[in-house]
Formats: structure tokens, sequence, C-alpha cells
């Protein structure tokens, strides 16, 4: 079974840090470090066949197998006796009582070289990283606790890892935190040891993979998440498909799964499913604790900013579709929607604008325009572009009265600071016949002067800059007047 998250609203493109450095780092610890076991085992298996060992140890092991797995010994008895002996290695009950002297026993003539032989094998293979930094329950070392966390089996368990870890590390990381995350990652790992060490304290096969830490990510999920609904990648044998479901509601689901996966295995397995129900579980205690106490504002928060994203998309979607039945008037309702909750969105806001010109005489064009108007404009496109959008409006017969003076008086004074004369000088008288004491006149008057009194040559320029100058003075005096 395949339960994937596939939340909406949540930001792919810009994944949290603390997910990229962990990606990093497992990717770094498999491709560095790890790339070295190549070579140990090699030196493994050939120092094991040039021992004692084989002919004593693997008949044994074949027997052994033949007693509880009848089935399973026939194929041992076709297969080379290197794969026998990575079985052999892989079979914890027997590795265990092989090396408590209950395969071969003191007793035997051929136990003192056995012995002698097998603990030279075994520091061998203690070189490998899955036996020095791996989680042996029987030797539960404290390092092994973290480091277990960070080493991979091979190039597909360290793929299928990072990409969940990518997907839950995505959704979980921005609702709680990068601190805060990087902790609950790490203890929801922890967990998953803790009950695999509780349910097979005796084990000495090493467990690695970042499994347990990524099932905590999903309880932590599950709980963050909690009742609202979240869209789902489910994939069972051959069904497979997309479906809503609470976050809260996948949990049971997620650790009845492993729980089933363990008793179906019955130790033959080389996942650790206990792992995963312990990191599950983990996460879901730690998630929360985190959202109830530690975190609760941001969560919500999150939530909030993700639950108003999906709106806006649903909104923006819906314009779209208006607009492609030709119902302008409508896609220009609900794009004035999305701009009341997005007053700097440039992009929407030319979206909008090339809907509501297509009706002029309606009242969404005005409201358009006024929306482009009161941009923010700090870059010299978006001031040309309101400069075309204002000159395009009284081309087009728009109402001088229906523009908002706050944005025309705003759009006019950066029209002038920057340079663009001709443009302030339309901007300032729409604005003069809307509001002749707006607030802004006197500061774009100013601009206008100063930019008239930079060519001394040209009699139009200095008569221009006059008349701004008695208007400034104009203003002053009717203030002085009436204060």
């Amino acid at each position: 079974m395949l339960l994937v998250p596939i939340p909406e609203g949540v930001n792919w493109r810009r994944p949290p840090p603390v997910t990229l450095v962990l990606i990093l780092l497992n990717a770094l610890v498999f491709f560095g470090y790890q790339s070295g076991d190549t070579a140990r085992e090699a030196e493994l298996t050939r120092a094991y066949f040039q021992s004692s060992l084989p002919a004593v140890e693997l008949p044994r092991y074949k027997a052994r197998v033949a007693e509880e797995e009848p089935g399973m010994a026939k194929r041992l008895e076709r297969a080379p006796r290197e794969l026998v002996f990575v079985r052999m290695e892989g079979d914890g009950k027997f590795m265990r009582a092989l090396r408590a002297g209950e395969v071969v026993k003191p007793a035997e003539p051929a136990y003192a070289t056995w012995h002698e032989d097998r603990e030279r094998i075994d520091a061998i293979e203690g070189r490998l990283s899955f036996r020095r930094f791996g989680f042996t329950p029987a030797d539960p070392r404290p390092v092994t606790w973290v480091t277990s966390m960070f080493l991979h089996g091979g190039l597909m368990h360290l793929a299928g890892n990072m990409v969940f870890l990518f997907i839950l590390g995505v959704a979980v990381e921005a609702p709680l935190g990068a601190g805060w995350f990087l902790a609950l990652y790490l203890l929801g790992g922890l967990g998953g040891d803790l009950l695999q060490w509780a349910v097979d304290p005796s084990s000495t096969v090493p467990t690695v993979g970042a499994s347990g830490a990524i099932s905590g990510l999903m309880g932590l999920f599950a709980v963050v998440f909690g009742l609202r609904p979240v869209r789902f990648f489910y994939w069972l044998f051959v069904v497979f498909g997309f479906r809503s479901l609470r976050g809260l509601a996948v949990l049971p689901l997620w650790i009845g799964w492993e729980l089933l996966q363990n008793l179906v295995a019955r130790g033959h397995s080389s996942v650790a499913y206990m792992e995963h129900a312990g990191g599950l579980a983990a996460g879901a205690l730690l998630g929360a604790i985190a959202r109830h106490r530690l975190v609760a504002a941001r969560v919500e928060r999150f939530h909030e900013e993700r639950e108003g994203e999906q709106a806006d998309r649903a909104d923006y979607d819906k314009a779209r579709a208006l607009a492609q039945k030709l119902d302008y008037a409508a896609a220009s309702t609900v794009f004035a929607r999305l701009a009341r909750r997005h007053p700097a969105d440039a992009d929407m806001m030319r979206q909008w604008y090339a809907i509501a010109r297509r009706t002029p005489q309606l009242p969404h064009y005005a409201a358009a325009t006024n929306a482009v108007l009161g941009l923010p404009g700090k870059d010299a496109a978006t001031r040309r572009w309101q400069a075309e959008v204002l000159a395009e409006y009284m081309r087009m017969g728009g109402v001088p009265a229906q523009l908002d003076a706050a944005a025309l008086g705003r759009t006019a004074n950066r029209f002038a600071l920057s340079g663009l004369v001709t443009e302030a000088q339309a901007a300032a008288d729409l604005l003069f016949r809307i509001d002749p004491a707006h607030r802004y006149l006197p500061a774009v008057w100013d601009a206008l002067a100063k930019a008239f009194a930079r060519s001394p040559a040209d009699p139009a320029s200095q008569a221009s800059a006059k008349r701004y100058r008695t208007l400034i003075v104009a203003r002053a005096r009717a203030r002085a007047q009436n204060p």
C-alpha cells in the first residue's frame, strides 16, 4: 500500500532549508562514506571463504533452514555459496545462536579454530558501515541511535526515503519552523529505534535508514493537518488514484499497515516494520505536543495562509474559466476579489485589466484601472505600464471621477520623480479635475516645476515651471487663509 500526501497550498518550488540539508547529508554519507563498503564487503567475502568457516557453518545453516523452511532449503542447495553466506549473515536468529556457541559447541574439536576465524571475520564485518554505525538492538550503543538514521542499504533505499523526506518535509517544516522540525525529526527516528529495540532486544541485525525518522514525519503530518482535508495519492496493488482524506484519518491506516506487514513477514524480511510503526506513533505524539503546546500559533497561521492560497487558486481558476466563456463582467468581479487580497500582485493586475478593458462601459474597468494605478510601481516597467493604462483609460472615454484620487496622486508623484514628465502632467491635471485640494498636488507640482526648470533654453518649459510654482504658491495662500 502506498498513501502519499499531496497537500495543496504548499510552496513546492521553495522547499524548507532543513529538509534540503537532511537530503544532502544522507546523500553525502551514502556516496561518500558508504561507498567504501564495496571494498569492505569484497574483503569480508574473500577472507570468509579462505577460512575454515564455510565448511563448518554453511552446512549447519542449510540444515537449520531445512528444518524451519523446507522450500527455502531446496533453493539454497542450488544457490552459489556466496549467496548462502549473505543470507546466513542476515539471519539474525541463526547468527545469535552461532555467536552464542549453540551451533558450533565448545566441546567440538573444530571449535578453537572456528572461534578464532569467526572473531577475525566479525572484526572485518565490524568495519562495514551498517555494522559500525547501524542500530543493533542487542548492542544499542548511544551513537548508533542517531547515526543509523543517515545510513542506507542501497541506492533504491536511499532514493525512496529521500523522495518521502522531500514530500513530507516540504509539508511539515513550514508549519513547525526549522528548529522544531529538526528536533522532532530526530526524536521521531529515536522513537522508531526504541520500539524496534523493545520488540526484539536480542536482535543482532543492524537497522539502517531514515525510514524511522520519515515515519515520524508521517505521524507529525497526520497530527499537524488534523481534521483538515488533504489530497492523497494512493496505490493498493493495481488500484491507484487521488482522494481527499482527513490528515488524522490516515494515521491508523499507516500504523496498521506496518503492523500487518510485520505480522506477514514474521521476521523473514529485512524491512524494520516495527521501527516504522514506532516512528509513526512517536511522530504523532510529538506532533500533538508541538501543535497544542509549542508552536500552536505558528501552525494555525500556516493553515490560515494555506486555506487562503487554496481560496485564491479556486478564485483564479474560476475567473479564467469565466473569461474563456466571454463572461468578462463576472470574471472581473472575481478578479476584483483577488485584487483586494493581493493589491501588490502586478501579474494578477495585468490579467484583470486585460479582461476588464474588454467592457470599458462597465464599472469594473475603472476598478481595474485604479488597481493598476495603486501598484507600488517601484520599477520602471511598472511605471511605464501605469502610464499606458492611464492614457488608454482616457482614450476609451473613462470617467475621471471614477478614478481613485489617492492612487492617482501617488502615481503622478512617481511619474514626476522618475522623469516621466508628460505622464506626470496628465496625471496631475486629472487629479486636479477630480480633487483640486488633494494633498499630493503640491508635491507633484513641485517635482514638475523642477523638471521643467532643467531646460532653461526652452521658453515653453520655463513657462510650465512658472505655472506650477504659481499653483504651489496659490495653494499655500489658500491654506493660510482657510487653515
